[in-house]
């Protein structure tokens, strides 16, 4: 079974259809692990766990944010929840695979609290200056969307991939950056887990 990244990454941010499909897939949300920063989800066929991770949503976000920025996010309590619920997860179903995805501040996240067994998908992830991308023998796959701000830093990673942006520059800069760090920029991009 195949799972789109794009249907991972939106069913992180509530997207109803994005859910079906990964119902569909054979996965199942497991709702007492799962809240609006993190769903977790279980294939029983395949033994397969997912983790979606969600990108700033909220203004209590933006502080993780700055932490970030600041090299500290394994200091909050964003990141330490996570990092908690993925731990129950594994413990809960001892599963044969694990999958973590995030967008945004969650690819950072999810890049930080999968171990080297774990597959990890990550679309424009926050980074500070001179942080390294982990490759984990290609397990680990880091993308972003070219234009996008927030992923700029990591631009230039060795396991980084730059998509195209297929937005049409509009000439002004904010909204530029804002529309290439949208989800929406991969849905026809056939990346999959």
């Amino acid at each position: 079974m195949t799972v789109n990244l794009y249907d991972a990454l939106k069913s992180s941010y509530g997207n109803k259809k994005s859910k079906k499909n990964l119902e569909k897939e054979g996965y199942q949300m497991d709702s007492s692990l799962s809240n609006h920063n993190q769903q977790v989800w279980y294939n029983p066929n395949d033994r397969k766990l997912m983790v979606n991770v969600a990108g700033t949503h909220n203004l209590s976000d933006w502080g993780t944010d700055l932490y970030l920025a600041l090299g500290h996010l394994k200091h909050t309590n964003r990141y330490k929840e996570a990092d908690s619920t993925l731990e129950k997860a594994r413990e809960k179903y001892k599963p044969a695979q694990t999958v973590v995805t995030g967008h945004s501040l969650g690819s950072t996240i999810g890049a930080y609290m999968a171990d080297k067994n774990d597959l990890f998908y990550g679309l424009d992830g926050g980074y500070t200056v001179g942080q390294k991308t982990r490759s984990e023998e290609g397990k680990h796959k880091y993308y972003r969307t070219s234009g996008d701000a927030v992923s700029l830093f990591g631009s230039g990673a060795k396991h980084m991939t730059t998509l195209d942006n297929p937005n049409k520059a509009t000439g002004i800069l904010p909204l530029d950056a804002l529309k290439a760090h949208d989800v929406e920029n991969i849905k026809n991009a056939n990346l999959y887990i």
